[in-house]
């Protein structure tokens, strides 16, 4: 795990739930089945995973009942490994971190990987002022590689957006790096997949989602503005037919952005 991020937890609970319960023990509605932890676990691989927030409220409210609604107390705790529960300690153990990692526009030529990884470290929770047109501005909610069916299809990166108190955007935003352009043309197909896996009234993996508020985005680094061809565009704003104004952006190497007419 080459990743890190030190967190501090919101809630600590003694007992933690059994992975058949949160995962196979099937649920009254098929829509509150844990589907990116099942995702995950196909794909049997470490790493973080990021929950979708109705998938994350669930997971909560399963460990909560779990415990009786009993929180621990306290900040720092330990583990018992004897009877796998969560103890309260008298320290909090600092792990090494490793060193912080920061990318600049430079780093963004070396791969598509690089390229998320600077958006991420620029991303903003609910004020974000990098690039709001095409990531949204008050963001409250981001993920990469996200899971997306059980092909282990994976959205680049994917942002929820707060319009108002009850409206919804869905960023999905599809990457394509001067070393893997030559699949730009795939494009087009895997944000039609990704359209119909979200959408609430054909998939039904995304709550709240549908062809109003999906709104599906093509972002291509590139040296020199023009590298997408007319007809890529064209097929990306047929998507508009299921999903809401479909985009086509590029970046330069300079950090400039256009948006392709």
């Amino acid at each position: 795990m080459i990743y890190r991020k030190r967190i501090a937890p919101y809630e600590v609970y003694q007992n933690g739930v059994l992975e058949w319960v949160a995962l196979d023990k099937l649920p009254t509605y098929s829509k509150e089945i844990l589907w990116t932890l099942i995702y995950r676990k196909m794909k049997a691989k470490r790493g973080n995973t990021m929950l979708f927030p109705w998938e994350t409220e669930r997971l909560i409210n399963l460990i909560r009942a779990e415990n009786q609604g009993i929180a621990l107390n306290g900040n720092n705790f330990s583990f018992d490994q004897q009877n796998y529960i969560i103890i309260q300690g008298e320290r909090t153990i600092n792990q090494y971190m490793g060193n912080p990692i920061n990318l600049d526009w430079e780093d963004i030529k070396k791969s598509e990987k690089h390229f998320q990884a600077f958006i991420l470290q620029n991303l903003q929770i609910e004020n974000n002022n990098f690039y709001p047109e095409i990531f949204g501005k008050n963001i409250v909610w981001i993920g990469n590689e996200v899971f997306a069916g059980s092909g282990m299809q994976k959205i680049d990166i994917m942002t929820i957006e707060r319009i108002n108190e009850t409206s919804y955007l869905f960023r999905i935003i599809e990457l394509k790096h001067p070393k893997s352009i030559s699949g730009i043309s795939s494009s087009v197909s895997q944000l039609e997949y990704y359209i119909n896996w979200a959408r609430e009234d054909i998939g039904g993996h995304v709550r709240g989602a549908y062809r109003f508020n999906i709104k599906p985005i093509l972002l291509v680094l590139t040296k020199n503005f023009g590298i997408v061809q007319r007809d890529i565009i064209n097929k990306i704003r047929e998507l508009g037919n299921i999903s809401f104004e479909p985009e086509v952006w590029e970046i330069n190497f300079e950090g400039q952005g256009r948006i392709k007419a």
